[in-house]
């Protein structure tokens, strides 16, 4: 009975869709044969049976493969292969062959060692009984394998390797009188091994963890947040603010400037010359800028409620005595005055005029004199 294209696809799929010796087990290996050849080189010998086309005078025959491949990955890879078949001749007479080569291209999806298989190659075919004893052809194969391993038994990553194919021609020409056709359709069963050539990759080690450094624990016997080492104020307690050194910031100055007044950190008898507090010429009428300046006391003395203060008026020397001296307190005067305003208690703040006996600098230039005319604030308590 001829065989046919399709009924050699069924027949090949037959075969391979069941289970082969140790398929399972290689399934379940941590490393599949096809990993096993994983951008490696390797080498096939196979022993094959044609199932041959009877329509060409033919019985089945026996012959072999050799394969030489290179993996590109583990999916895919390109096989060169030299082929030999020999047949029996149905009439009788010697047998014809089949000598050639070509290149395949394997493919392996992600179902393990399945893998399929496309050729392209030439064929040489002697002693054929059909209208040409002697052609040569182009074939095509296309079929199935399956990889049964890897096992160790020659080399690393050695299989067993198990293909059924398709093998045909393009050659169309007329059937004999004795009905013999040259064309080509058989199937050819081919059982080898597979043997890697040269070391498998080995995969890069993970890398090595870092080394855990071991800090040694600081002491912070006052709990400030400085280590003992670094603070030079070891007896502060936890709540306390201090900076870098583990001391506490140092109390506020005793100052009057282009900043404000502070009193957070005067003392009794510090003395603050109010810059700035200057009245009307020879009155005790304080100027607009002399009030704004009098509102940052104020604000000072809220902030301060346990200091008392002196109000001091100077002049300077120009004038009789006795004028200077009530011109001063008139005008330390008229500053309490502001203060008690402003909300300042009348028992925090004194008024003394001191006229121009206490001078700070020489009254005989403008400058001197501009100096020498002032208001001070002197703390009491």
């Amino acid at each position: 009975m001829m065989i046919r294209k399709r009924q050699l696809l069924v027949l090949l799929a037959t075969c391979l869709g069941g289970s082969l010796p140790g398929a399972s087990a290689a399934q379940d290996d941590d490393e599949t044969a096809s990993a096993a050849i994983e951008n490696r080189f390797y080498v096939s010998p196979m022993a094959s049976y044609t199932l041959a086309d009877s329509d060409r005078g033919t019985d089945d025959g026996i012959g072999g493969t050799l394969v030489v491949g290179k993996m590109f990955g583990s999916q895919f890879g390109i096989e060169l292969e030299a082929v030999y078949s020999s047949y029996d001749l149905d009439r009788g007479g010697e047998s014809a062959t089949l000598v050639g080569g070509g290149l395949r291209g394997v493919l392996f999806p992600s179902m393990g060692n399945y893998y399929g298989v496309l050729g392209l190659g030439y064929g040489r075919f002697e002693d054929h009984p059909g209208a040409d004893p002697e052609y040569d052809s182009a074939l095509i194969t296309l079929g199935l394998g399956y990889l049964v391993g890897p096992f160790d038994f020659i080399a690393s990553g050695i299989s067993v390797r198990a293909e059924a194919a398709l093998r045909t021609d393009a050659h169309s020409r007329d059937q004999t009188a004795d009905s013999i056709n040259n064309a080509l359709n058989e199937g050819l069963f081919s059982l080898g091994l597979l043997i890697p050539l040269g070391p498998a990759e080995k995969p890069l080690p993970p890398p090595e963890p870092e080394p855990v450094q071991v800090v040694e624990a600081v002491a912070d016997t006052d709990g400030d947040g400085v280590i003992d080492d670094a603070d030079q104020c070891p007896d502060t307690s936890p709540d306390t603010t201090v900076d870098g050194q583990g001391c506490p910031p140092p109390p506020p100055a005793c100052e009057s400037g282009a900043g404000g007044v502070e009193l957070a950190g005067c003392a009794p008898g510090q003395t603050l010359v109010l810059h700035g507090v200057n009245f009307e010429f020879d009155e005790a009428t304080l100027t607009r800028n002399a009030t704004s300046l009098l509102d940052q006391v104020v604000f000072a003395l809220e902030e301060a409620p346990q200091i008392r203060v002196e109000i001091g008026g100077h002049t300077d020397a120009r004038g009789s005595d006795a004028y200077n001296q009530e011109l001063s307190e008139r005008r330390a005067q008229s500053v309490v005055g502001y203060l008690i305003g402003q909300g300042i208690a009348a028992e925090r703040l004194e008024a003394v005029g001191y006229g121009e006996v206490a001078p700070v600098a020489d009254n005989e230039t403008d400058e001197g004199r501009e100096r020498n005319r002032r208001v001070e604030l002197r703390i009491i308590e």
